[in-house]
């Protein structure tokens, strides 16, 4: 099993196993999702090839890097490489022999399967237990501390429930000896234990003889002590056990080497309740145990394991806090949005409606004059609900971006011509200014063409009529390899106290003629090719809005070696 382990950064003690497929590791990867705000969004790529992992940058701000060297083409991974994306540092490895098995194939067993387990040892679980440095050498004690301090540290960065199973039972099958281990959680709706995170080791020794319901071989069914697990519920204390003294094979003193005899441990996974009556309640238990052949527990595992216990309950508790505290902001996010949204549509239909009054008034009375300015408000309010729409979809999908080589000076005048009807309406002046052998731009022509259009009429809003102008200029950055599309308007400009808030959604500085959606959709849009969109404003002077956008990614032509038109 392949894996990336993050060593640094804002995931520090994530693992990521790698798939069977391409991987793209960035703030917007669903294999390989990193919260380091220095990460670009697809800033590097795994592929299998050969038999082998290989890494490419996508093109990313910073650079990545595999043991220190910056990587300008291809690099095929070895176990042991450091991979370096922003401030996060990862150690590509494997994790030999271990895999996940399927929840279906736990049971919880009794003396039926010899498995009535005999309690060889107890630890309260509280607390207390989280002190490891008694009875145990201090060279152990350290051990122990240094275990427990990277599981906070993983643990600290990890806000679901499931995503803390699994770096728990990383950590135990890392540090302890076990073939077999299984977390389970109580169900609150039905108060039984469902298995959650389940693995095994991979050792052909070390596992018992699998076999079906008829006796043949097929899946291997895991069972764990019934008895032992609900003495850890109903006492809260972590337990030692074996099997071996309930097994009468093993009574008549023949050998274990055969026999499945297991040691095992079973540790209650505590966390405090949130009523107010307060205390301790337990959510689930972990189990691992291990063939009696390999390895026996002793007190001082069961110690630590109660320890970890007592820890993944602690982070299960901030895990769901914090998914319950995301659920309150998504939906206090969801009133504000249909507040917002309700009141532009209501003054969006408001026109509509006025308009098609005056359209019925002129027909009625054979006036095509009136007819035709009626019908004008109608078209120009059906164009704002288009372009409202168009804003919702582009904010709230996840997409990635369809590159293709476009051309910005066929991209500039094709949104000029767009809003020339509006702007001769008011009698303003729109031109565009796109330097002359620009090279084409790798971009999503439907998005950017979106963000160009928000920018110029927000541009035209802002302008006075009969005296506004509005330039669209672009220029290309040799050195830096970027395309530079600027937006200049000589309208009232933006008070300095409310730049900071010029791409919030929402916000908007036309009262209640603006949605606030549009400069919020088009620094998504940018963002998601890699740019930078910023503003300046001068009060009395106007705004300029700047986008800074690559014109090299790795998956196409390097376009500054064309140079000249390039179509569509």
């Amino acid at each position: 099993m392949l894996t990336l382990l993050v060593l640094q950064g804002p995931d520090k003690g994530r693992r990521f196993e790698l798939p069977d497929s391409p991987a793209l590791v960035g703030r917007d990867s669903r294999q390989l999702p990193l919260t380091d705000n220095t990460v670009s969004r697809r800033h590097c790529e795994l592929l299998p090839q050969d038999g082998n992992w290989v890494l490419r940058d996508m093109g990313s701000s910073n650079g990545t890097y595999v043991n220190g060297a910056r990587v300008e083409k291809i690099v095929v991974l070895k176990v042991g490489d450091q991979v370096r994306v922003g401030r996060t540092l990862m150690v590509f490895g494997a994790q030999p022999g271990v895999s996940r098995t399927s929840r279906g194939n736990v049971t919880l067993a009794g003396e039926e399967a010899g498995m009535d387990s005999a309690i060889m040892a107890t630890m309260p679980s509280s607390e207390d237990s989280m002190v490891l440095a008694v009875p145990e050498p201090a060279a152990a004690a350290m051990g122990n501390l240094k275990i427990m301090y990277q599981l906070g540290a993983a643990l600290g960065t990890s806000f679901n429930v499931d995503q803390v199973l699994e770096v728990v039972m990383d950590l135990i099958f890392e540090h302890m000896k076990a073939d077999r281990g299984i977390i389970l959680l109580i169900d609150p709706k039905t108060n039984e234990l469902v298995p959650t995170v389940v693995r095994t080791r991979e050792d052909a020794e070390a596992r018992p003889v699998a076999e079906s319901a008829d006796g043949k071989p097929g899946n291997e069914k895991i069972h764990a002590s019934r008895t032992i697990i609900n003495h850890v519920l109903r006492t809260g204390e972590g337990v030692l056990s074996t099997n071996a003294m309930a097994d009468r094979r093993f009574s008549k003193g023949k050998s274990v080497h055969n026999l499945g005899i297991r040691s095992a441990l079973c540790v209650p996974i505590k966390a405090r309740k949130l009523s107010d009556k307060g205390g301790d309640e337990t959510t689930g238990v972990i189990y691992i145990d291990s063939s009696v052949r390999n390895y026996t527990y002793a007190p001082e595992q069961l110690r630590l394991l109660t320890a970890i216990g007592l820890q993944a309950g602690m982070a299960i508790q901030n895990a769901k806090l914090y998914q319950a505290q995301l659920e309150a902001e998504r939906l206090a996010a969801v009133g504000e949005t249909t507040a917002a949204l309700s009141h532009s549509i209501k003054n969006i239909l408001q026109a509509l409606q006025g308009g098609a009054d005056v359209v019925e008034m002129g027909l009625r009375g054979s006036n095509l004059l009136q007819a035709s300015k009626g019908w004008r408000i109608v078209h120009r309010n059906l164009d704002k609900i288009y372009q409202l729409t168009m804003n919702l979809l582009a904010y709230s999908k996840q997409r990635e971006p369809q590159l293709e080589m476009v051309n910005p000076k066929a991209l500039v005048d094709e949104c000029l011509e767009l809003v020339a009807q509006g702007a001769n309406e008011k009698g303003v002046m729109v031109v565009g200014d796109v330097e002359e052998g620009h090279p084409a731009i790798p971009m999503d022509p439907s998005g950017m063409h979106q963000v160009l259009l928000n920018l110029l009429g927000n541009a035209l809003d802002a302008v006075q009529t009969k005296e506004g102008l509005v330039r669209v200029e672009c220029r290309y950055d040799e050195p830096n390899r970027q395309a530079q599309l600027e937006v200049i308007d000589n309208g009232a400009g933006i008070a300095p106290s409310m730049m900071k808030h010029m791409f919030e959604l929402f916000h908007s500085t036309k009262g209640n003629r603006g949605t606030g959606i549009g400069l919020a959709v088009a620094r998504k849009i940018v963002e998601e090719h890699e740019g930078n969109i910023s503003v300046r404003s001068t009060p009395g002077e106007g705004t300029t809005f700047t986008i800074r956008l690559p014109v090299y990614h790795t998956n196409l032509t390097d376009p500054s070696q064309t140079h000249g038109p390039s179509a569509r």
